[in-house]
């Protein structure tokens, strides 16, 4: 009889949580027991307790107002001034004394809780970056440890593919995972140059000249004072100078003495399209002996004649679309010691809705979780249904949550597009499908290696890849 009194009250509360369930059944909140159950440990997770947080409540108490007109509650930075105005409802000894009206109490009840979830979805939103290069990629490893494997064979790199593909984060995370910040210099083109009207031997005199000076003091005076390494900078750029060679030149004669390479990756070179002769001093940075090269190198259809030759001698690697197991990681890894999952399903339609690019998911994901999308859509569970009530929304809808995407694409197919790549894409999109036959495999290799056209080898047709591309030259053209 004691066993079984000790146990009643796990009994009495498995069958309240089971009247819990029902009761999300019958009121239509659910369709089967098993999302039920999911309702109601989302309620119970997020619950407010009277008594268990009644410090959490008397703090949102004290920012009640009186009138509601001006907003029935205040935030945490305007209390002194509504307190300062007589605008609270409650003074600080009636609060403390629980002297409130229970409507009131009610109502921050319910904001407590509102509060508690946007905090939980926000954080794990957070992790979904939408739109900057991220340093330790979780996915392409694979063609990270190839691209890496060709450096350190001694032969140069291009990383290529359209705007906001991942090229600079896979040379980010080449940096991260495979050299290691003490033996890599990453330049910004475009923070480097002096605009277009530097004069070549000027740019071959000062380009990289800052980093490379930053990159050596750093090296010779590790973990010494901001000041004495800024002094070494100093000297190290007056010896470049007074050395007349340029700033790499420098650089590779350093390694040498100390039998020593470095990983350099130039990026945004792509504004130097319109001066190839500064482009071709970069490329021929290849014959430094003790550097390993990587070129962030934007596609571009009308100077890819001039880039191939210019860039000779480059392995090109064309950033990939992400695989359906990678966009399962890129989605899961955030979530682990959440209570959030998202089903297989729904994955395959984030796979199919962004055609694999990373910004995109992170977009979709951001979307669902972020407290001030306009698509949030709080839940443990994302369905494929919750997907599709997301991305099955007109373009116009998509808001700030897709802006970025949307217009990089617009760009990408109205500027770095040919106009016979254009047509091929606008092919696709009418007819869904098309046989391999049908079209040059030289000329759609382009939007093959930019991720925008799918070859389905088992099949033996092209279709475009990503439904909101998709959609987006829709619009563009209607």
């Amino acid at each position: 009889m004691k066993n079984f009194e000790d146990h009643s009250h796990l009994i009495d509360e498995a069958k309240q949580f089971d009247k819990k369930m029902q009761s999300k059944v019958d009121a239509g909140e659910a369709q089967n027991f098993s999302e039920a159950q999911e309702l109601v440990m989302f309620d119970e997770t997020f619950a407010v307790d009277r008594e268990r947080d009644i410090e959490d409540i008397k703090k949102l108490m004290r920012r009640v107002r009186k009138d509601p007109k001006i907003g029935r509650m205040g935030s945490e930075y305007s209390q002194e001034s509504d307190k300062k105005y007589g605008w609270l409802k409650y003074s600080d000894e009636q609060v403390e004394a629980g002297q409130w009206e229970e409507g009131d109490l009610n109502f921050v009840i319910e904001e407590l809780r509102k509060e508690r979830i946007d905090n939980y979805f926000g954080n794990v939103a957070r992790k979904y970056e939408p739109a900057m290069p991220i340093p330790d990629s979780i996915v392409r490893l694979n063609q990270e440890a190839e691209i890496a494997e060709t450096l350190r064979g001694d032969k140069p790199v291009l990383i290529r593919g359209n705007w906001r593909m991942g090229k600079t984060s896979m040379m980010r995370s080449l940096e991260t995972h495979q050299f290691g910040s003490e033996n890599s210099i990453i330049i910004d083109a475009m923070a480097e140059s002096a605009g277009k009207g530097e004069s070549l031997e000027d740019f071959q005199k000062h380009f990289g000249v800052y980093t490379i000076a930053r990159f050596i003091a750093e090296r010779e005076l590790a973990g010494a004072e901001l000041e004495d390494r800024f002094k070494k900078e100093n000297e190290v750029r007056k010896q470049i100078a007074e050395s007349q060679k340029s700033p790499f030149e420098f650089l590779n004669d350093y390694l040498v003495q100390r039998g020593e390479k470095v990983f350099l990756s130039i990026d945004e070179v792509i504004g130097f399209a319109e001066q190839p002769e500064k482009l071709k001093y970069l490329a021929d940075l290849k014959g430094l002996s003790n550097i390993q090269l990587a070129i962030v190198l934007h596609r571009f259809a009308s100077f890819e004649s001039s880039f191939k030759e210019i860039f000779d001698g480059y392995e090109t690697h064309f950033v990939h679309p992400l695989t359906l197991e990678e966009v399962g990681i890129l989605i899961r890894k955030p979530l682990e010691g959440t209570q959030i999952t998202f089903t297989d399903d729904a994955i395959q339609k984030i796979f199919e809705f962004t055609g694999g690019r990373p910004m995109e998911i992170n977009n979709v994901c951001r979307a669902l979780m972020d407290q001030f999308s306009e698509h949030k859509n709080y839940r443990f569970t994302y369905r494929v249904e919750d997907i599709d009530a997301l991305t099955k929304k007109e373009t116009w809808q998509f808001g700030e949550s897709f802006r970025v995407a949307i217009d990089t694409y617009k760009r990408v197919y109205g500027r770095s597009m040919s106009d016979e790549e254009r047509a091929i894409i606008d092919r696709l999109i009418e007819r869904d499908e098309v046989p391999v036959s049908e079209i040059d495999a030289e000329k759609i290799q382009p939007l093959i290696d930019t991720t925008f056209i799918a070859k389905d080898e088992s099949k033996g047709i092209y279709r475009v890849n990503g439904v909101l591309f998709k959609r987006v030259v829709l619009d563009q053209n209607l």
